[in-house]
């Protein structure tokens, strides 16, 4: 058990400061004036993503929302001023949503682009071999035979790398108001309604990055912990529909999701470079894939993060770790207790992603290509037949 102070319930949203409905972030810190006080570290952000932005713009829109938000709290609330004033400070509402669209500030990029995408025949030989049956109508993929014991194996495997993180079984939901904290696109996510108009947005996201975090929105961790706080997860994960219908791009792949979050940034870097080389071990001496690991580009970032390091086979990603700071912690009101105000403080986050059903694409690929698989692999193989 993990001791957390709850600090409030999902209620108070972004939308109380705009109005409206198309806005569900949870209530953020909405002074957000030191984010354009390093505009030098703003302005590398946004052009190492290669975002389009005109950052003066939003800072200006932004100072102006700031204005009216500030005599809007200065006004007791009981005040014939308070409608008014409410008024205003949403009718100026792109300045605040402009602002939370930022990304996060770059830590470090890399030079190396992506190797060219192999293109995988696993599918076709899997399907032929009466292993893999595809659920077109749904776009997921099932395992029969032998694919199915390496999935098992490859999981026992990898969460025995994380020996020191608490296994949790997160919900597969999460509200709207999470993904936008994350500041990523809802688009590539799966809606869920009970079909009720009052039910909130939701999505279906399954073992994630944001069902992790989820559990511990608007909490402060006790100093009863021991930190740095280690979680992990693993099961289905589920995405948008895509073109392709396999292990690769089904909408639902098993994954394997660790999450790091710590009073201090040096141990980020730790827990990554640790995790990578540990799960590229795995994938290099025990299964023979040939992977490579590098720090990706400013513009393969993802909102949230600082820097990624990915471990690719053949141009095809399947492990990715984040580092992320206190930018989703600052968005969901995360935070660590201490003696004094002075020693609290927003949680830094660190979060590595192993996509296990991308690696057994790459491995069925060697087969197909006639090469030698691991011991490991062919015991699984023949105990399996």
């Amino acid at each position: 058990m993990i001791p957390i102070r709850q600090i409030a319930r999902l209620s108070h949203l972004a939308a109380k400061f705009v109005g409206g409905a198309d806005v569900h972030v949870v209530d953020p810190l909405v002074d957000l004036r030191s984010i354009f006080e390093k505009k030098e570290d703003l302005s590398r952000s946004v052009e190492e993503r290669r975002l389009k932005i005109e950052l003066p713009n939003v800072e200006a829109e932004y100072n102006e929302w700031y204005k009216a938000y500030e005599a809007w709290k200065s006004v007791d609330p009981k005040s014939d001023q308070i409608s008014e004033l409410k008024k205003e400070m949403r009718s100026k509402k792109s300045g605040l949503i402009g602002a939370l669209s930022l990304p996060n500030f770059v830590h470090n990029v890399g030079k190396e682009e992506r190797k060219m995408l192999k293109p995988t025949k696993h599918a076709q030989y899997l399907a032929q071999q009466g292993l893999l049956r595809i659920d077109k109508n749904n776009h997921v993929v099932h395992l029969a035979g032998f694919p199915a014991v390496v999935q098992k194996m490859l999981k026992n495997q990898i969460l025995e790398l994380f020996p020191q993180a608490t296994l949790m079984s997160p919900s597969h939901f999460v509200r709207a108001a999470i993904l936008e904290a994350l500041n990523v696109d809802a688009n590539n996510f799966i809606p869920f309604t009970d079909g009720s108009s009052s039910f909130p947005l939701t999505y279906l996201v399954g073992n994630s990055l944001a069902s992790l975090c989820s559990p511990f929105l608007k909490s402060s961790f006790t100093d009863k912990n021991e930190w740095p706080i280690r979680v992990q997860s693993i099961g289905a994960a589920y995405h948008e529909k895509k073109n392709s219908v396999d292990l690769v791009y089904g909408r639902q792949r098993l994954k394997h999701c660790a999450l790091l979050m710590s009073k201090t940034e040096p141990e980020l870097d730790e827990f990554i470079s640790s995790s990578v080389t540990s799960v590229a071990s795995l994938l290099l001496e025990g299964l023979h894939l040939e992977v490579h690991a590098r720090v990706v580009k400013g513009k393969e970032l993802r909102n949230y993060e600082s820097q990624a390091v990915v471990v690719e086979c053949n141009g095809l990603e399947l492990v990715r770790a984040s580092r992320i700071g206190d930018y989703i912690s600052r968005r969901l009101n995360i935070c660590h207790a201490g003696a004094t105000p002075e020693e609290s403080g927003f949680v830094h986050m660190a979060y590595v992603e192993t996509d296990i059903d991308r690696v057994i694409a790459r491995l069925v690929d060697n087969l197909v290509e006639g090469k030698e698989p691991p011991r490991g692999f062919r015991d699984v193989v023949k105990q399996s037949l």
